[in-house]
Parts: C-alpha cells; structure tokens; sequence
C-alpha cells in the first residue's frame, strides 16, 4: 500500500443522516447487531443506542426512528446569552443612579416543542445594591421555569461600574453640573 492505510466507518449514518457526528458500530454473536450513534442539528446534540439488533440494517433503522423522533419533538431553548442586556438596576451611593445588568452566561434546556412557549423567568436582585460597583460583579439572578419547573438559572452581572460618591468625586459632580448650567 506504499505506506498508506485507509479506514472504513462501519457506521452508514455518518455517510446518510444530517448531521451524524458518529459514535460505534459493535456485533458480536451473542450481543447481536449493536449501536450508538450520534447527531446534531439547531444546537441539539442525541444519542440513540440500539442493543442487540437481528440484523445489520435494523440497527441503523432503530437508531435513525429514534434520532428522528427526538429531532421532531424536542429543541434545545436558549434561555439567556452571555453579555446581553436584562435590566438596569438602581444604585445607592453611587456616581451614577443605575448599573446595566447583563447574563454571566450561556444557558438553555431541552425542551419539547409543544411546551416551548411556556418558558417564564424570576429576576431576583440583591438587596441594597450599592457602590462602589465592579464590572462583572454578581448583583442578582435569573431562574428560568418551564411548567414551573426550573430549567436554568444565571446570574446578572454588572456591565459597568460604578464609584463610590466621595466628597471629591461630590464636589467634582457639583462643579461639573454648574459648569454645564452655564453654558
């Protein structure tokens, strides 16, 4: 073979499924036809596993009706994304009045199709948010309920910070603010 080698997939669905990731193909006498086979498409990742099929091709069969059963009546939901915007929240002593709160990360869940639609959430914040305000600082929460079953929960973080008033930063506040009067 001059130093080459080829490798076959004994799985037929990487060649014939959208969105197969792969997985393995396994038979022995007394186990059978068997397999576990993976797929992704819109962000939802399954695994389907057949045991102990008669035959080649009603191992493929199996897993393709299963995989296909779970495409067609589940989704995965994104609840929140990294960095986007929420609310704003109100800040005691602070150089500003607010601080804008963002989502600290990425969620989701699986969820059936039929019930996509009844996702809520609860926004909790802390109490008392006051300066000073780091960016990234943790001053709430998110918890994301289907049927009210939660499913998900996120923080919110601050998107900017924000100083704590002084009497410096007070007198600069005062200035600025006569200053900008007199215009």
């Amino acid at each position: 073979m001059n130093g080459k080698s080829e490798l076959t997939n004994t799985n037929k669905l990487v060649r014939t499924y959208q969105g197969c990731t792969g997985l393995k193909t396994g038979s022995t006498s007394l186990a059978l036809y068997n397999l576990s086979a993976s797929a992704t498409r819109n962000d939802l990742s399954l695994i389907a596993v057949v045991l102990k099929g008669p035959t080649s091709e009603i191992r493929f069969s199996e897993a393709k009706k299963l995989l296909d059963y779970g495409f067609a009546n589940f989704s995965y939901t994104k609840t929140s994304t990294a960095g986007d915007f929420l609310q704003t929240a109100d800040v005691q002593k602070g150089t500003t009045q607010n601080v804008n709160l963002v989502y600290q990360s990425d969620s989701g869940a699986l969820v059936k199709n039929s019930e996509n639609g009844n996702i809520t959430s609860e926004v909790t914040l802390n109490e008392n948010i006051s300066a000073p305000i780091a960016v990234g600082d943790v001053l709430g929460n998110v918890n994301f309920y289907l049927n009210d079953e939660q499913i998900a929960s996120v923080n919110l973080v601050a998107e900017n910070s924000v100083d704590k008033i002084t009497v410096m930063n007070l007198f600069g506040m005062i200035t600025e603010f006569w200053a900008n009067l007199f215009r």
